[in-house]
């Protein structure tokens, strides 16, 4: 009798971990079930997706395809998106925490809207719901910042802190990570000018921090990765003035060139210190 009794607390307390699981846990549609679905598109691109959209789902996106090149990557709020160009269509997969949520396809008009449809995990032929992006334009983001021009300046510094010193501090530009900024270090991220995402990982995932810049030709701003708590290792991403960021820099080392993962966009010059 109390075997059985021991067998029925088991199952019970099998079947409330089930039941009270998170939703993420459970799912089946990882990321890597992207995947699959993105390598049926495989016609030569025929668009070019680069720049920021709009979205009434997904809020603002930045999507990032590099000349002649048919893969898409980029970020949206709390979103991390995978791509493709086929043909004349993109095709997204967006990713939450790890997770695939959903795809989606749209094809690119004459009037330069993106329009489709979306679905809940995989998007089947001929199903979905309804979308429509709207291009942004990077001479309407903000006065003087236009597509292309000088190059802007981004200075990411951290300060020394006897605290977290072993933790490692990504540095994610619009959903790749560029390099790793160590304790008492710092290094300049040269971009072009218009709208980039900042952060400590990609968008979505646990812990994530970003901060949204809308560079001019030519400019530079500071970003400063603190440690608020002496005893909590947590990332706080701070934009700082150019004044507080130079007393700061004055400090400070130039980053491991072996910490760098995409050289041609970070530099290990003093630029502002």
């Amino acid at each position: 009798m109390t075997s059985r009794k021991h067998l029925f607390c088991l199952i019970t307390i099998v079947a409330g971990l089930v039941l009270c699981a998170p939703s993420g846990i459970l799912a089946k549609n990882k990321t890597s079930e992207a995947q699959p679905w993105l390598a049926k598109h495989s016609d030569p691109a025929e668009i070019n997706v680069d720049g920021v959209w709009d979205s009434s789902v997904w809020g603002k996106m930045i999507l990032h395809q590099e000349k002649g090149a048919r893969e898409v990557t980029g970020t949206a709020d709390n979103w991390e998106i995978e791509g493709v160009v086929s043909g004349k269509n993109v095709f997204l997969a967006f990713i939450d925490k790890g997770y695939l949520i959903y795809t989606a396809e749209a094809a690119l008009n004459e009037d330069g809207k993106l329009a489709g449809n979306y679905a809940k995990g995989i998007l089947e032929p001929g199903a979905g719901i309804t979308m429509v992006l709207l291009k942004e334009e990077a001479s309407s983001a903000s006065p003087g910042v236009q597509a292309g021009g000088a190059t802007a300046h981004v200075v990411v510094f951290r300060k020394h802190y006897h605290n977290c010193p072993q933790i490692k501090a990504q540095v994610m530009v619009d959903g790749k990570e560029v390099a790793d900024v160590q304790n008492g270090r710092y290094l300049t991220l040269n971009l072009p000018p218009g709208k980039h995402l900042i952060g400590t990982s990609k968008v979505g995932y646990y812990g994530s921090q970003t901060e949204e810049l809308n560079l001019a030709p030519g400019s530079t701003s500071y970003i400063n990765y603190e440690f608020p708590s002496a005893w909590v290792c947590t990332i706080e991403i701070q934009k700082t003035g150019a004044a507080e960021a130079q007393d700061a820099l004055s400090k400070l080392k130039p980053n491991d060139a072996n910490r760098v993962k995409i050289p041609e966009m970070v530099s290990l010059d003093p630029i502002g210190k």
